[in-house]
């Protein structure tokens, strides 16, 4: 036989390259991983043998993940950059996973013709589309490619025993185990067991004469003559598995993983969750599920008996919670961990061969001949003309997913970003991105400044991230509860990870940062928002780390790019060894199985046309099953088919600010136009308007005709403060065969000026005032506000302790004020430290007073028998366990000179109260809108005393020169008093005795109380306002 390339080959390798090359430009940094592994390159780049980063989680070991692709990259980083990296190795990828499907189709099949099918195939297979230009998964690329490539080896040395095959078996399998720790492992369970027993079917049917002669018997023989090989095989992949990637699984053993399991959609079941089963398993089989007949067919033929039943094993877990069995195989733990995406990627690819097969057949073999007898050329032609176009479609489709729905924020510029950290020693400080996605881990690449934040879960240690199933805090509105929860620690206590600035690229995380105590320093040149928190000190300057031995450190370094030299000495060596021989080369002994599927073959029409029965039966049965799926989804998701789902659609469009969708919805036949309903949103501002998403809607129909109904929508919005439901009735009318919504009429309150005046006291901080690198100048600095704590208080309520007070700015300048609480035990013992967090003004005017509350808040979902609600809570308060009794505490208040967010005009008048209801009316007299209200109520008893402080946010804000309703109910809580000391409190550092005594020593207290309100309880009500500005001018 003439040993020729074939030329299927290499025209999927060119077709490969030129499609997946030019995709990649375009896609794989928009990708789920790539930018992670190019932070993990930028660290080798620039770290080679150091085993630690401190840019993510207050530092963190890289030898969490085997190091090969991120170390490849890096090296090829040195010619053009970290991206020239990833995109070259990327494409290594694509021409590695072409030419291992045409070498694992090759030993499959036999067939140099269905193997070059199969090459061509894999070039637009959806899964592989979808894991490189979806999920940017190079890693498992490289893995599984270089995995394909052992197979032949590996069945090579089972059959012939030759020790070359030995070495180049092991040598690819190291490179395996050095680019993805978990496809070695599967791949042993998945691919190499079945290979195993495939390679003692064949070693049987040497001693008999067909293949139905193989009886038990026979084939236990030719395992028992194959056991040494497959033993020395299998301890050797042991010793490679363990060694390769030692340091792995020493750190795995040191730090296991016991954070609470982070929700993946590949674990959804899928027919409750479509969008899951859409991603994780329609796109990754595509086409092949109409060939599953076959495939199973082929694969339980005896010959590939154990390839048949790894396949069933990867269809079903790949299906994930959709049934309870990929659990039970699993275990919880196992199933928690892992992503089940993968198995549906590994079942995908063991199926190629045979696809590749399959289409050999069906185009120029014996399938075309009997389609052609039997049903005519024209069918034949068009059935190629849709598997083509379905095929084809599904690749293209897979490929722009991400134009439909991106999985990622728009590209930023992140060198506004880098510049801002490397200035001014930003860098000493840690920072925390909002709304940035994966491109987290760009920024990190790119500047050495650290976060408190990251983009590789299995790497967390801090309780506030680990607690909970949060993957990043940049993304935590995705995650409910869990994610607000996790960032509002962050925020209310940032001097514990020294983070001092937030880069925000989404608005909604503004009223958290503000009514935390944050501050605006303004937009960057590309648009990001910048907030800091003021009084935070800088990191220290030895940061701890993990001490990690030398060897390990070593041998992380040295052994991956080892295994790749090694290997491609020994491959390339055998390569040249074939060429260079003169004599005619010997086929491998696995290409003796082929079977002849050609045109010409004389195959059993009986068995074909049963087969094709069956084909045609399911591929009826699938499309019917997708037509009807198609049906209901459209029933449910019609917008005006009814007038429950025109209110759906139409709460949907305002959730998503879909404003000309949301107004098609609206009555033909109205007189209100689309530029008046723009008009009226675009002037309602507020916590409901700017800041909510919807969460859950129920429609109650109370009346219907055929022309007419009225309905009642009950819904849930969700905003990163709290949660807000809202009732609304709704007139719907009929037209021809569609429902609509009758609009309503806005309010008509009208401001008595046209134009309005203000005075105004500004304030700016030049900061450095002159250009210089050295440190900031002591003339510079700007002294801090002197402040006085009227009162603090030691309360327990309800088994929980809190401090309530009140503090005021005695200066003459404005204030940024921080308030830190400890609780103490009877022997000094600190039990707690916690911050202020909504219960205060954090700005304070000269001479303002605040009422302020402490609230001592844990960790939640610690213990195993702690669970997250289901649904979202912003309300949701965890009090921390103490180990000893409060019995007194101390606080240390720090203030700093404020010039932003000091907008104090709204008031608040005609306060009434009636029925434990407060009812008054807020006016804002000034030429800011307040976008977020807030109200703070302070609760005392009859002599005075402060007893509880709560606040309130109100969902609509405030325009300017209109007022706005004001309807609270009132919740005053039991207390104990358990300590009022003052002596241990300290502003600035300076004991609080000591400024009361010599900065107002003749205070008279009777005049605070003229802003108390008496109650019919004896005691008073003290009502206050904190306003948020969305936009300040």
């Amino acid at each position: 036989m003439k040993n020729t390339p074939n030329r299927y080959l290499i025209i999927a390798l060119l077709i490969g390259v030129v499609f997946h090359g030019f995709g990649i430009f375009f896609t794989l940094e928009g990708t789920y991983d790539a930018l992670i592994h190019l932070f993990f390159a930028d660290h080798y780049a620039s770290h080679w043998f150091e085993p630690w980063n401190y840019s993510w989680y207050t530092g963190f070991t890289v030898m969490g993940y085997p190091p090969l692709v991120h170390q490849a990259i890096a090296i090829l980083s040195l010619i053009g950059g970290l991206k020239f990296g990833m995109f070259t190795v990327a494409i290594i990828g694509v021409i590695l996973f072409i030419t291992g499907v045409y070498r694992f189709a090759l030993l499959i099949t036999a067939s140099a013709h269905a193997a070059g099918y199969a090459a061509i195939l894999a070039v637009f297979s959806s899964s592989f589309v979808e894991t490189l230009h979806i999920f940017g998964q190079l890693p498992s690329i490289i893995g599984v490619s270089i995995l394909m490539h052992a197979l032949p080896e590996i069945y090579l040395w089972l059959t012939s025993g030759k020790k070359k095959y030995f070495l180049t078996s092991l040598s690819l399998l190291a490179v395996t185990v050095c680019s993805h720790h978990v496809t070695p492992i599967f791949g042993m369970v998945f691919f190499i067991f079945p290979l195993i027993g495939m390679a003692v079917m064949d070693e049987a049917r040497t001693r008999v004469n067909t293949m139905k002669e193989i009886t038990f018997p026979v084939f236990l023989k030719a395992f028992f003559r194959l056991l040494k090989r497959m033993i020395a095989f299998g301890f050797s992949a042991l010793f490679l598995i363990i060694v390769c990637i030692l340091p792995y699984w020493i750190n795995t053993k040191n730090n296991p993983i016991t954070q609470v399991p982070i929700p993946h959609g590949s674990r959804d079941n899928f027919l409750e969750i479509t969008s899951s089963g859409l991603v994780f398993f329609l796109i990754p089989w595509g086409i092949l599920l109409l060939l599953m007949p076959y495939f199973f067919y082929r694969y339980y033929s005896k010959r590939y008996l154990f390839f048949g039943l790894s396949l069933t094993m990867l269809t079903i877990l790949g299906t994930g919670g959709t049934t309870p069995i990929p659990k039970i195989i699993l275990g919880d733990n196992a199933f928690n961990i892992l992503t089940l995406d993968r198995f549906t990627l590994w079942g995908s690819i063991m199926v190629l061969p045979l696809f590749g097969e399959f289409a050999y057949r069906f185009a120029e073999g014996d399938y075309k001949t009997f389609l052609s007898t039997k049903l005519g050329g024209l069918y034949h032609r068009i059935l190629a003309g849709i598997l083509a176009g379905l095929f084809l479609g599904t690749t293209v489709f897979t490929m722009t997913l991400n134009n439909f729905r991106p999985s990622q924020p728009d590209p930023i510029n992140m060198l506004p970003i880098v510049n801002f950290l490397n200035q001014d020693q930003h860098y000493k400080w840690r920072f925390l991105p909002l709304g940035f996605g994966d491109q987290i881990a760009w920024l990190s690449a790119q500047t050495d400044a650290m976060t408190v934040d990251g983009n590789y879960h299995s790497a967390r240690r801090l309780p506030e991230l680990t607690s909970r199933a949060i993957e990043r805090l940049e993304n935590s509105k995705f995650r409910g509860v869990e994610g607000i929860g996790s960032l509002q620690q962050f925020l209310t206590v940032p001097e514990k990870y020294n983070l001092k600035y937030v880069f925000s690229n989404d608005k909604f995380y503004d009223p958290i940062l503000y009514f935390a105590g944050w501050q605006r320093l303004g937009l960057l040149e590309n648009g990001i928002m910048v907030w800091e928190k003021l009084g935070v000190p800088p990191m220290p300057e030895i940061i701890p780390k993990d001490d990690i031995p030398v060897f390990l450190i070593l041998m992380w370094g040295i052994i991956p790019l080892l295994t790749v030299l090694i290997a491609f000495v020994i491959n390339i060596q055998s390569i040249w060894i074939r060429a260079l021989r003169s004599k005619k080369p010997t086929l491998p002994s696995y290409m003796r199985w082929r079977l002849d599927f050609s045109a010409a073959a004389k195959t059993s029409n009986k068995r074909k046309r049963l087969l094709f029965l069956i084909a045609h039966g399911y591929g009826v049965i699938v499309l019917f099953c997708f037509a009807f799926g198609i049906y209901t989804f459209y029933l449910k998701n019609a917008d005006q088919i009814a007038p429950q789902n025109v209110l759906e659609a139409y709460f949907d469009a305002i959730d998503f600010k879909e404003l000309e969708r949301a107004y098609s919805y609206f009555d033909p036949k109205s007189d209100k136009s689309l530029d008046q309903f723009m008009l009226e949103f675009a002037v309602t501002d507020g916590l409901l308007n700017s800041y909510a998403k919807l969460d859950a809607i129920e429609i109650d129909i109370t009346q219907k005709t055929d022309s007419s109904a009225l309905a009642t929508a009950y819904a849930k919005w969700i905003t990163p403060l709290e949660r807000i439901p809202t009732q609304e009735d709704f007139e719907l009318v009929k037209r021809g065969p569609k429902w609509y919504v009758k609009p309503k009429n806005p309010d008509l309150d009208l401001p008595p000026d046209q134009l309005i005046t203000s005075n105004a006291t500004d304030f700016y901080n030049h900061g450095r005032r002159r250009i210089t690198s050295e440190q900031t100048y002591h003339e510079d600095i700007l002294k801090q506000p002197v402040l006085e704590v009227l009162s603090a208080r030691l309360l327990k309520v309800n088994g929980d302790y809190i401090i309530v007070g009140e503090i005021q700015n005695i200066d003459n300048v404005p204030a940024d004020v921080s308030v830190k609480g400890t609780l103490y035990d009877a022997q000094d013992l600190a039990l707690a430290t916690f911050n202020a967090k909504y219960e205060m003004k954090h700005k304070l005017m000269p001479k303002e007073i605040t009422s302020f509350k402490v609230e001592f808040e844990g960790t939640a979902w610690v213990k195993p028998d702690e669970h997250a609600p289901l649904t979202f809570d912003p309300e949701q308060f965890t009090p921390i366990e103490l180990e000893g009794k409060p019995v007194t505490f101390d606080l240390h208040v720090s203030a700093n000179v404020a010039n932003t967010d000091l907008y104090k005009s709204v008031v608040v008048n005609d306060i009434r109260i009636e029925d434990e209801m407060l009812q008054a009316t807020l006016f804002n007299p000034g030429t800011q809108q307040a976008t977020i209200p807030q109200v703070l109520l302070s609760y005392y008893d009859a002599a005075h005393q402060l007893l509880w402080v709560d606040h309130h946010f109100l969902k609509e804000g405030v325009r300017q020169q209109r007022k706005q309703e004001v309807h609270l109910k009132l919740q005053p809580k039991a207390t104990e008093l358990i300590s009022a000391r003052m002596q241990a409190i300290f502003v600035n550092g300076l004991s609080n005795e000591e400024i009361a005594r010599k900065v107002i020593p003749n205070r008279k207290s009777t005049q605070q109380y003229a802003t108390h309100i008496a109650l019919k309880n004896g005691g008073y009500l003290k009502v206050e306002l904190n306003n948020y500005l969305g936009n300040p001018r």
